[in-house]
């Protein structure tokens, strides 16, 4: 590509301002998109490693609850302590009937766990359900 510039009066060469200025705005756009763009890959990432961890810990809690006697599975809030301290967890636990089901005498056999975990007070939350089935008796 061959850049031409114009001759003033005296012989000098050169842009004209309206050159230089059509220049700085095609490198003014140019530059914001580039800001846009690495504003948003910093976002994707944030949400990404939120989401990993909060998967880890939802199957952390969720194994937790589960190791728990059927009868004593309740709900529950908390914490993870020292080691992951801007994250929470909430547990809702509620007794799944014939209706929900649709077991014939299915009645106190199964539980669903809705677990919800937070970070940063609530600006983000992962949530994950599970089932828990009574432990069948010995007959």
């Amino acid at each position: 590509m061959m850049v031409q510039t114009t001759t003033t009066k005296n012989g000098q060469h050169g842009f004209t301002f309206l050159e230089v200025m059509v220049a700085v705005a095609i490198i003014a756009i140019a530059f914001v998109t580039l800001i846009g763009s690495q504003s948003q890959s910093v976002s994707v990432a944030g949400e990404s490693r939120f989401r990993v961890m909060a998967a880890l810990l939802a199957q952390q809690k969720l194994t937790e609850l589960e190791s728990m006697d059927f009868e004593e599975l309740n709900g529950g809030e908390g914490d993870f302590g020292d080691e992951y301290p801007s994250y929470r967890w909430q547990a809702e636990v509620v007794e799944l009937g014939e209706e929900d089901t649709g077991i014939k005498k299915g009645d106190d056999l199964l539980k669903a766990i809705d677990l919800t975990i937070l970070q940063n007070k609530g600006t983000r939350s992962y949530v994950v359900r599970s089932l828990v089935m009574r432990r069948p008796e010995n007959t």
